[in-house]
């Protein structure tokens, strides 16, 4: 039995240090609990300790990312700055927890171009306060770039040179020279979308082109979280551009454009609110956001020196308040494999409609009288895992003396299947329609219009209608880990035609494979396609070479 001197002795030396033990570490701090939702659904919870952890552009800790390449690009990239991965939390320590917000946090960082991924999430509850771990990987932002394209049998280049995340602040600068079959641009694009620390972003574009200038600035405050209560936006620009019009595929006229326009505007909304069916039971949430504010366009139209007599002088002013209404019913669905590859992508399947109306009258400047209209509409559905529907819809034109000028309405369908990871099918159908378009407007179809084996703009009308079908497939290849890979069967079939015409279909097949930089801010998918006529193949090549970057599969 131990001697009780040397008891007391013993209890006397470590009751002061289990004390000081106490002071530097409350007990609640070994009170943690993993979260759980269960947890999350029976108790008030605050937000508690944000740890934000940003990793470079390659994991170097990977025997397969840590060559000399990655290790070079590592050395000479800029990581974001924590500051701004912060500044776009939706949450901040001390605030009501809600998983919901995390998600809707993760989905703002992913879509910026100079993220990679981005992760949001909650580790562990303390005492009632969440901790939560920020994970998010950069992008390569400093990009020189060279790009060609083909489609029609007609070529585009470019050469660029952007950094999309300038000093690691999120600010981008952008210098472009291209050359298309119809102008040579030299663009320059300068965003800041932490304006002098604030959310004000802003905007400005300038170009000096082979046919005109180009001048835009816009500063905004948008509505940045589902729960963001105001929004405003400024907005200017001028641009000048000759407009080629086509007929079978021909240049048959050309008009001189001449575009200013100008906007303000004032948004507000309650924010989320419980969306409460018929029975009285709440069933998820939705928004609506509301804007006034006031638009100015006005549109010159001349002729050009190569059509020197085609078309008299056109001016239209168009003067008008508005009001414009958003609702919102959230829903996201993840995806890989889907439009890009190696990237989470973050999917919209609830409802979201855009309404907006403005009356333009002589007495605010206008050359008539007119209501401005512009809606839009998409929805999407995921009867289960497998199948995937999206739809995009819009409409837009000015009602005046009892007709619709420059009407034009489109609907999208995509569908989805999903056989396996690697292995999907797609199906796409495209419709549109116009009323009275304005002069250097045109319904055209070929090439990167939707036809990929037919010249660029083969058909014109004032409707279209387009079908494609893809089985695509994308490989486990992924050399160097930078380039993902992955290849496409195809189908197509469509028609351009005016408003009492019989359309003429015409389809093409093909194969083509796509080409993306996983690990580059911004990276376009590149398209190499080569497409076969079907009909009319006595008035075009037998087959079209279709090379272009776009921002999906």
């Amino acid at each position: 039995m131990e001697n009780p001197k040397r008891a007391f002795r013993r209890s006397f030396v470590f009751a002061p240090a289990l004390f000081l033990i106490g002071l530097l570490h409350p007990p609640q701090l070994f009170a943690c609990e993993a979260y759980s939702e269960d947890a999350n659904n029976t108790q008030s919870l605050l937000v508690g300790a944000i740890a934000i952890n940003i990793e470079d552009v390659f994991n170097q800790r990977l025997a397969t990312e840590n060559l000399a390449i990655h290790r070079a690009a590592n050395r000479f990239h800029i990581k974001s700055k924590r500051e701004l991965i912060e500044s776009q939390l939706l949450f901040k320590t001390g605030d009501v927890f809600d998983a919901d917000t995390l998600e809707e946090t993760a989905r703002n960082l992913r879509a910026n171009r100079y993220l990679r991924s981005a992760t949001v999430t909650p580790i562990q509850i303390c005492d009632g306060n969440v901790d939560i771990k920020v994970v998010t990987g950069d992008n390569w932002s400093l990009i020189p770039g060279f790009n060609f394209a083909r489609a029609g049998g007609e070529n585009e280049y470019s050469f660029r040179l952007s950094e999309l995340n300038l000093l690691g602040l999120g600010k981008s600068l952008e210098i472009e020279l291209i050359r298309t079959p119809e102008r040579d641009q030299r663009v320059l694009v300068y965003n800041d979308p932490l304006l002098l620390g604030t959310k004000t972003q802003l905007t400005t574009q300038l170009q000096d082109n082979s046919d005109g200038d180009v001048q835009i600035i816009e500063l905004e405050q948008p509505f940045f979280s589902l729960d963001t209560r105001t929004a405003w936006r400024v907005s200017a620009g001028n641009t000048q551009f000759l407009q080629a019009l086509y007929d079978d595929g021909r240049v048959s006229n050309q008009l001189a454009v001449d575009r200013q326009f100008a906007s303000i505007e004032y948004g507000f909304s309650k924010g989320k609110q419980p969306l409460t069916s018929l029975s009285g039971q709440k069933n998820g949430q939705h928004v609506f956001r509301w804007r006034l504010g006031w638009g100015y366009e006005r549109l010159g139209l001349g002729a050009s020196l190569r059509f020197p007599d085609s078309t008299p002088v056109i001016e239209r002013i168009y003067s008008y308040p508005f009001i414009q209404l958003r609702y919102l019913r959230p829903a996201f669905i993840t995806q890989t494999n889907l439009q890009l590859m190696e990237s989470v992508e973050d999917i919209a399947i609830g409802h979201a409609l855009r309404a907006r109306i403005g009356l333009a009258s002589e007495s605010f400047g206008s050359h008539t009288d007119a209501i401005v209209f512009e809606t839009a509409y998409s929805k999407g559905w995921q009867p289960n895992a497998r199948l995937l529907g999206l739809l995009n819809s819009s409409a837009s034109g000015y009602l005046q003396d009892d007709r619709v000028e420059d009407g034009l309405a489109s609907l999208n369908l995509q569908g989805f299947y999903f056989a396996s990871q690697k292995l999907r099918s797609f199906v796409a159908a495209n419709f549109v329609s116009s009323a009275r378009l304005f002069e250097h407007r045109q319904v055209v179809l070929g090439g990167e219009t939707g036809l990929r084996g037919y010249p660029l703009r083969f058909q014109t009308g004032s409707r279209r209608a387009r079908f494609t079908a893809e089985q695509r497939y994308f490989f486990d290849w992924y050399p160097l880990r930078l380039v993902r890979i992955g290849a496409a069967a195809f189908a197509d079939i469509g028609s351009a035609w005016d408003k009492g015409e019989d359309p003429t279909w015409i389809s093409d097949v093909g194969l083509g494979l796509r080409v993306v930089n996983t690990r580059q801010a911004g990276a376009k998918v590149l398209h190499i396609d080569f497409a076969f006529p079907l009909d009319e193949t006595d008035r075009v090549d037998s087959f079209q070479l279709v090379v272009s970057a776009k921002a999906q599969f």
